[in-house]
């Protein structure tokens, strides 16, 4: 690094680059043109190899990958540090905030930390790392704590992080990913789902989270009633072992995917999509499908109510398998009428790359004036 930067640990080594660092990839660009800085992304151990870091040198970013542990991490991020001159480190995903606190706090530059989910009911000894997390570490060496709900901030808040600190930037939904989607027909058939009728379309990766066995109760009580819908689950071994335990491996309404490097190909091919969730920090699959022109039904809980607004969104409540097949069989004999493009819009205009880069784009440009007033201060 030969310019000032802003030093990303994003602690990310997916098999694709997702809404997350696509949008890391426009934040780069910004904070270039507004504010004349580099971007070195930190990425996490195992991110070795992924064909996406060939998008990051296109860009023009450098990246390095750290050994795996917190104590590889800190020796990796003070190297980073030592070859050129931060301007702030912005930590994701919480494993990393600690060893970015640290090391800001040792480089005198400013840190943010950035909260992208949250589970209620936290145990005890959650509890008690936050005392000294939230109460000790982000009062001394954090400037900002950003996070991309009001749910969260309100959490945020009463694991006892300074008020003043806290600033809800919801997520970017990057739809440039989903400007041009395959033919339904050919989307169906490269996933293996049925050619004729609706189908539905779910994510599961994290099937207690995501409510996977609340969605095939549902599922399973319209196939009782002599009224099944055809269903696309998308998650890997998890999901697998769930459905295989309820003794689903072979139900003729029920299709499995694993991991699609082009999510579009997801959304093509389903007629509705459908969250479950019991935690969300702010959900990028609803934002995505309505991108795509789909009808949603979602959960009624906090972590996605920046959708409530958007046209061709149903909510339901959490844990009732009941209500959410009525509901699917509700929008899918009588959609809404809502335009397709008419979820696009409210998704470019309520969570675009612009807005969301603008956003985080003043709240550096807060951190960085304050930090060069204290710089000045302490000049003789």
């Amino acid at each position: 690094m030969s310019r000032r930067t802003v030093v990303q640990v994003t602690m990310w080594n997916s098999p694709y680059l997702g809404n997350f660092m696509h949008a890391q990839l426009a934040l780069a660009h910004a904070v270039r043109e507004r504010f004349g800085l580099d971007t070195h992304l930190v990425l996490a151990a195992g991110a070795d190899g992924q064909p996406w870091l060939t998008d990051l040198a296109r860009e023009g970013l450098t990246f390095s990958i750290p050994p795996p542990g917190a104590r590889g991490l800190a020796t990796h991020l003070r190297k980073v540090l030592a070859e050129g001159p931060p301007a702030l480190i912005h930590s994701h995903f919480t494993a990393g905030d600690l060893v970015a606190a640290r090391a800001a706090r040792s480089a005198r530059v400013p840190c943010i930390w950035h909260v992208h989910t949250g589970f209620e009911g936290y145990p005890r000894g959650q509890r008690v790392k936050d005392v000294v997390k939230m109460r000790v570490v982000a009062r001394w060496g954090v400037a900002r704590i950003l996070t991309v709900s009001p749910w969260l901030s309100d959490l945020t808040l009463r694991r006892g992080a300074p008020p003043a600190r806290i600033v809800t930037v919801p997520n970017a939904i990057v739809l440039d990913r989903f400007a041009s989607l395959p033919p339904r027909g050919a989307a169906r058939a490269q996933l293996g789902a049925p050619m004729e009728g609706p189908l539905l379309l779910a994510l599961a990766w994290w099937p207690q989270a995501k409510g996977a066995d609340v969605l095939l109760d549902a599922l399973e009580l319209l196939a009782a009633e002599g009224r099944p819908v055809d269903a696309l689950l998308v998650g890997e071994e998890r999901l697998q072992e769930l459905v295989a335990s309820r003794g689903l491996a072979d139900a003729s309404w029920l299709t499995l995917s694993g991991f699609v490097a082009d999510p579009g190909l997801l959304y093509a091919a389903a007629d509705l999509f459908v969250s479950a969730s019991r935690h969300e920090g702010q959900s990028y699959a609803i934002g995505e499908a309505l991108a795509c022109g789909l009808p949603v039904i979602t959960t009624n809980i906090p972590g996605v109510s920046v959708y409530f607004s958007a046209p061709g969104v149903t909510r339901v409540p959490t844990e009732d398998p009941p209500a959410l097949a009525a509901a699917i069989t509700q929008r899918l004999r009588a959609p809404d009428g809502a335009a397709p493009g008419e979820a696009r819009a409210w998704t470019e205009a309520t969570l675009g790359l612009s807005a969301w880069s603008d956003g985080v784009g003043d709240v550096y440009a807060e951190v960085l004036q304050t930090a060069e007033a204290a710089q000045l201060t302490r000049q003789p």
